[in-house]
């Protein structure tokens, strides 16, 4: 079947693709398999998951064969089911750990989504298995799934371009190398690298080898799930400043890192994106450090710089109980979850490039008004940003803070028609850290608190919020609407 022929999507080839990362996904179990197995613990909840996966997979695959390439709707839909998929089969561990549906469900996505919103209310007591294979969720997660996908299948890179542009964080993915499947594993060598050294150097610190390893894959993920009740307020400050450099670096265009690796230094010093980035988290953090006002002045600075690190990385990491600050810290916090990373990073929300040139614009919009007939381009280092591209993210900040009020509202409502007593601005933290992937919010969400308490409609919508920020809305409103449907 030719491209030009299509008339409605074709779901063979989408299936078939589906299929195959979840033959390819039973894999990701032997790793908590070989936890459960060192620590003594059941190794059914990851056999069953890991035998369900490849079995379904593998007759979805040999039924849905097809020579017909992918095309640009089945791009989305692919992107859209793989992620709902292995969120539900990631979910089947937390099954056999006595959580209902929802909540297995809700953890694991909020796992592969690197969110870091949990349901688990004793995790002092959970078995060391179940803990590794949330830190695990997130790792996969972090980089993304189709990019992982097309690094271990070079044959998806054909049409592959599309799946990881409506997959990957940010307007664009650069393209590092001749080939796709190349980009994705050289992405993938950096995202490695950075998780390995991160566990060396927290072990170097102090931390336990499990409890290295577990912080290393949430903290390049960007993900916040940590295998202690208190997070990061369980260590000391050593290992405090070490997450505080690695959350920068994960907020960091991979991209970016893997020039920088490679010798090209001058990249990093005309980017306009990674230095606003850097005074962003710095002018934030030094602000909070001045309004705590309490403890000496390297702690101020210590837990400033940390949860400034921390929410706009979309890593959701707390050295501190931040539901106890003042309402104007947890303002600043708030506003805080609308910035994200960088594109092209492991972090969430709106993303610092989208963020930079929307201020930009504002600028110029204002000198318009004095010089009404002045011509204002509008630069990203030395290359001048189109019209149409301004528009797209414009068009983007509109959809999500849309998203986000009408999230808000949705939630603050099913909550009162449960009876269940929460201000606006726990509601709307809760809203915009779910859609943002940052993960912690305040109130009972806080960042030693837990959802689980929340209604089962409130929770489905925020896992919903959770589905859809990861994948940047687009995708999921794209599904929605009825010409993605009809010739």
């Amino acid at each position: 079947m030719k491209m030009n022929k299509r008339v409605i999507v074709d779901f063979k080839p989408a299936l078939n693709l589906v299929a195959n990362m979840l033959l390819w996904f039973s894999l990701a179990f032997l790793l908590p398999l070989g936890v459960s197995l060192w620590y003594g613990e059941s190794v059914v909840p990851f056999v069953v998951p890991a035998l369900l996966s490849s079995s379904l997979g593998w007759v979805v695959m040999k039924s849905t064969r097809t020579t017909n390439s992918l095309g640009v709707r089945e791009g989305f839909l692919v992107v859209a089911l793989a992620w709902l998929a292995i969120a539900a089969f990631g979910a089947i561990p937390y099954l056999f750990d006595h959580h209902t549906l929802i909540d297995a469900y809700f953890e694991s996505m909020s796992g592969f989504t690197t969110t870091g919103a949990t349901i688990f209310k004793d995790l002092d007591h959970e078995p060391k298995s179940i803990l590794m294979w949330r830190q695990f969720t997130q790792w996969l997660g972090g980089m993304g799934i189709i990019v992982l996908a097309i690094a271990v299948l070079p044959k998806l890179s054909v049409g592959g371009r599309q799946l990881m542009d409506t997959e990957a964080p940010g307007p664009k993915v650069d393209k590092l190398k001749p080939h796709l499947y190349q980009t994705a594993r050289a992405l993938w060598k950096v995202y490695v690298g950075l998780t390995i050294v991160e566990m060396i150097l927290l072990a170097t610190a102090g931390m336990s080898i499990f409890d290295s390893v577990a912080h290393a894959f949430s903290t390049v993920a960007t993900g916040g799930f940590s295998p202690k009740a208190l997070s990061i307020a369980s260590f000391g400050p050593a290992i405090q400043w070490i997450i505080i450099v690695f959350m920068v670096l994960a907020g960091t265009n991979f991209a970016l890192l893997f020039r920088a690796l490679t010798g090209n230094f001058h990249r990093i010093k005309r980017d306009s994106e990674f230095h606003f980035y850097l005074i962003l988290i710095m002018s934030s953090g030094i602000l909070l450090a001045l309004l705590i006002n309490q403890g000496s002045w390297e702690e101020r600075i210590r837990e400033g710089l940390f949860q400034a690190a921390s929410i706009i990385t979309t890593t959701g990491f707390a050295s501190v109980d931040f539901n106890e600050w003042a309402e104007i810290l947890k303002l600043i916090l708030l506003i805080l979850m609308f910035f994200g990373g960088c594109a092209g990073s492991t972090g969430g929300s709106i993303k610092i490039i989208r963020s930079y040139l929307s201020f930009k614009f504002i600028r110029r919009e204002i000198l318009k008004v004095i010089h009404p007939a002045a011509v204002i381009p509008i630069r990203l280092g030395q290359k001048v940003v189109s019209e149409g591209a301004l528009g797209g993210i414009l068009g983007f900040s509109i959809l999500y803070f849309t998203t986000f009020v009408a999230g808000s509202a949705l939630l603050l409502l099913d909550m009162h028609l449960e009876g269940f007593p929460i201000t606006i601005l726990e509601g709307a933290s809760m809203v915009a850290s779910t859609l943002g992937n940052v993960g912690p919010a305040f109130g009972i969400a806080g960042p030693m608190g837990t959802y689980a308490e929340l209604p089962d409609l409130s929770k489905e919508l925020l896992i919903t919020l959770m589905w859809a920020g990861r994948l940047e809305l687009f995708p999921v409103i794209v599904l929605l609407t009825r010409s993605y449907w009809k010739r």
